[in-house]
Formats: structure tokens, C-alpha cells, sequence
């Protein structure tokens, strides 16, 4: 299930009219660790990875297209946390006749891991309710497909990350139209039609009590795919918009806007939207990685530097797709890192289909070249 190839760029900066330069990492290593060839179900995307130290486990969709395809079910690999080697390929959630997509990792104060699913079936409204899968031996065991059902008047059905602090695990969660709440709450007093909230928990996962509405605090801003990490006493958050926007925003402890900057208004090379982002902070330094577009064409896949304090870009690195081959589908990644042989060593899962159905990459990059 593996094949391995190592790419030289050389380290350049590129400069194109209107844009602003990139830098193109020298040191550059693909390894597939899920293909598509010789499968019944050959669609595999959208990976999400959690990092347990010696194991590392990525889940991802297997099905038969993007969406609207019955009987796609969450398939998962356990990697060496050392080597990056597959050690387990295994199918962990799957509801006969409907579509396991976008699963989402949470580990909780007491060690146990979760999967969270958006739900889906054929057809329009499409969404059935967020699902769960869960862990209490690190992945190696999971419990049944469990609807998570109504968080204080509403059911969402897209998770899009989970962080825990203490005894107390954050969640960003979407709303939709279909599903119990998706209206504008006179209880709530926020607008729940496509709304992208804060829910926690303190108990593990058992249950949720809603914080606030990412939406309502961008003032209705129209986004869906977040993330979010601590920063001081707050937070640093991500947002895609729907209208072609990239966001990041900075919050205080309870949730309300202190600062928002629109990255698509302010950079010339980041031509709409950030795809899937993931905003992460390393070294004391504050990244966004996801699929960019620097004009139109191609997607590529971006790391971007950035101050926390000004939103203002810093560095921006091409990690894939430089040259501005036809990609016609892929770019949702996520980090981690490993020292080897005294350098520590930037490994991104991602899916990506050039030629093809997508397959599941690491993509392992130098991180004192890149960072």
C-alpha cells in the first residue's frame, strides 16, 4: 500500500505578476498510504489525523464519490509514530445506507478519543445529524455509531475541530436548516441557519452545553470550515467563508470578538477562501496551512505564516503543486512532527486526486526550511 517519492524543487522564490513571492521547499518526500486502485469503494478523502505519540491515527472517507454516495464508510490507519509506517487499515463507522463524511478527532481529559461524523444521506436536505464513534484504548477498540442528538435546542451536523484544556474540551460545530434549531432561536437569541458555534463539554464527550456563535460574532459573517488553538487567554480561529473570504479572528476567554482581519482582502495571494484550514501555533510562531488558489486555476497547497497579534502574513510557502498541475480534487491537511537524525521533520496528511481517484499522501518537508 505503499509508494514512496522524493521530490527536489529547489529552494526558490517565485515571483508572478500581482502576487507576492513564495518560497518552494528543497527537501520534499510523498508517501501514499491509501490508494485507490483495486477498490470497490475507490473515493478516499477528507483525513484527519490525531497524534498519540507512537501511534498517529489518520481517518478519512472511503466511498464512491465527493458526496451523495450510500454506503461510504470512515475507514481509518494507524501509523508508527516514529517510521510514519501504516501499521492497521480498519473500517470504524458505517450506517447502512448512508455516508460516514468529515471525521473529526477529540481526545478528552481522561484519555479517551472520539470520532466525530457529519452524517449524511442521499439527497437534498442531505444532512441526518452529527454521529460518534468512540475510544478508551487509543483507537484500538471503538463502540458503536452513537447519534449525538440536541445540544441545548439544537442538533448540528459538521464538526470541525476539538481542543481540551484542563477538564473542559472545546468543539466547533455547524448548524443546519433540516436538523432540530436550524432557525433563528428566540431561546438563544442567535441566528442557527448555517451557524458555526462553540460547543464544550466537561465530562468527556457524555454531553455539550453551548458557549457562542462564531457566526453571530463575525456579525453574520456567511463561513463554515474552522479551526481554532489557544492563544493568551483566548483564541486564535480560522474560517472559510462561503463568499469567497479567508478569516482569521482572535478571541478573548469568553468567546467575544477582539480582532478579525479578512486574508483575502488583505493578500493578493490568496485569491478566495483558505480550503479546510488548520491554524496551529509551533515555536512560537503561528501558521495557517489549507488549499490556496494564487490566481485562477490550480489549488495548492499553503502554509502561511502569520503574526497573532496583526493577522498580517509573514512567509508563504508552496508546499505542493508549485508547478500548477491539473489537481482536480484534494488539499484537506493536517500536521505533526518528528525529529529524525537531529532535524525535525514537518509530515502532512493530505488527499489528493491528480490523476484519478484521490489517494491519502504524507507529504514530509524539512521544518527548519519551512517554518
Amino acid at each position: 500500500m505503499l509508494r514512496k517519492r522524493g521530490t527536489v524543487l529547489g529552494a526558490v522564490m517565485i515571483l508572478a505578476a500581482g502576487l507576492s513571492a513564495y518560497d518552494v521547499p528543497e527537501h520534499k518526500q510523498e508517501t501514499v498510504l491509501s490508494d485507490w486502485r483495486g477498490q470497490e469503494q475507490p473515493y478516499l478523502a477528507f483525513p484527519a489525523l490525531l497524534d498519540l505519540g507512537d501511534d498517529i491515527l489518520v481517518s478519512y472517507k472511503r466511498g464512491k464519490a465527493h458526496a451523495a454516495d450510500p454506503g461510504a464508510f470512515l475507514e481509518m490507519l494507524r501509523l508508527d509514530g516514529s517510521s510514519g509506517a501504516v501499521k492497521e487499515c480498519k473500517n470504524i463507522a458505517a450506517l447502512d445506507g448512508q455516508i460516514m463524511q468529515m471525521g473529526e478527532w477529540a481526545r478528552f481529559a481522561n484519555g479517551d478519543i472520539a470520532n466525530y461524523i457529519d452524517a449524511q444521506k442521499k439527497g437534498q436536505p442531505s444532512r441526518i445529524g452529527l454521529r460518534v464513534v468512540r475510544s478508551s484504548d487509543n483507537g484500538k477498540t471503538f463502540g458503536p455509531v452513537e447519534r449525538v442528538g440536541v445540544i441545548d435546542g439544537v442538533e448540528y451536523g459538521y464538526a470541525f475541530e476539538a481542543i481540551t484544556r484542563g477538564q473542559t474540551t472545546w468543539m466547533l460545530v455547524m448548524t443546519f436548516t433540516n436538523l432540530t434549531g436550524g432557525v433563528y432561536s428566540k431561546t438563544l437569541q442567535r441566528p442557527v441557519a448555517g451557524s458555526v458555534d462553540v460547543v464544550r463539554t466537561e465530562d468527556n464527550g457524555r454531553s455539550w452545553k453551548f458557549v457562542r456563535s462564531i457566526t453571530s460574532e463575525l456579525g453574520g459573517a456567511s463561513i463554515n470550515e474552522s479551526s481554532f488553538s489557544f492563544y493568551k487567554d483566548g483564541f486564535i480561529l480560522a474560517a472559510r467563508g462561503y463568499d469567497n473570504c479567508q478569516w482569521l479572528v482572535r478571541l478573548d476567554a469568553d468567546w467575544k470578538l477582539v480582532k478579525k482581519v479578512n486574508l483575502t482582502a488583505e493578500n493578493d495571494f490568496i485569491k478566495s477562501h483558505v480550503g479546510r484550514p488548520r491554524v496551529f501555533e509551533r515555536g512560537g510562531r503561528w501558521y495557517l496551512l489549507g488549499r490556496n488558489s494564487i490566481e485562477k486555476g490550480p489549488m495548492r497547497l499553503s502554509l502561511f505564516r502569520f503574526d497573532p497579534e496583526t493577522f498580517v502574513i509573514k512567509r508563504h510557502v508552496m508546499l505542493d503543486n508549485a508547478e500548477g498541475a491539473k489537481v482536480t480534487d484534494g488539499y484537506y491537511a493536517m500536521p505533526y512532527w518528528r525529529e529524525s537524525n537531529g532535524k525535525t521533520m514537518f509530515n502532512v496528511v493530505n488527499y489528493k486526486a491528480a490523476s484519478g481517484a484521490p489517494v491519502i499522501h504524507r507529504l514530509e518537508f524539512d521544518w527548519e526550511e519551512v517554518r
